[in-house]
């Protein structure tokens, strides 16, 4: 008598099989949403630094006498600013644009910035006439949609006189 040749596959291989292919695809579609959030994130850093390179370059043109006060100047760098706060060695001033916030695609960027004299000769008093070195941190903030969370960005220069 011939002994058949078995052919096809068994239920119990067919279910072993399709639990293997739904582990992976499981894997695999957890691993494209974080694809997705990164490149989210990836974008909106993209576009915040970029804004924040953009207003430090439009700062350094304003005088350095002015950076730190009000300033009813048209434009985009027209300013409410208050200060000193802080030591005398190192008084600080924080500023509000007018225009404080720029829409890029979906998303919307706020910037502040602080102005921080410096006291380059150490003699405890920090003077913009004597020392002539100012700190400015600009600072760019969004709400990420996709992690739901306050981001942000912060851009630090020494601006200085002359």
């Amino acid at each position: 008598m011939k002994k058949r040749a078995d052919k096809g596959f068994t239920l119990v291989e067919v279910l072993i099989a399709l639990t293997i292919l739904s582990i992976g695809i499981l894997g695999i579609a957890g691993l494209a949403g974080t694809a997705l959030r990164s490149s989210s994130y990836s974008r909106s850093i993209t576009q915040a630094t970029n804004f924040a390179q953009e207003r430090i370059e439009g700062l350094m043109g304003v005088d350095y006498n002015n950076i730190q006060a009000s300033s009813a100047a048209a434009g985009d760098f027209q300013r409410n600013c208050t200060g000193p706060v802080g030591p005398a060695n190192a008084p600080v001033y924080s500023c509000t644009p007018a225009t404080p916030t720029k829409t890029i695609g979906s998303t919307v960027y706020t910037w502040v910035y602080t102005v921080t004299y410096i006291d380059l000769d150490g003699n405890g008093t920090s003077s913009p006439n004597v020392d002539g070195l100012k700190r400015v941190d600009l600072t760019v903030s969004w709400t990420d949609m996709l992690w739901h969370a306050q981001k942000s960005v912060t851009f630090v220069t020494l601006r200085t006189r002359g």
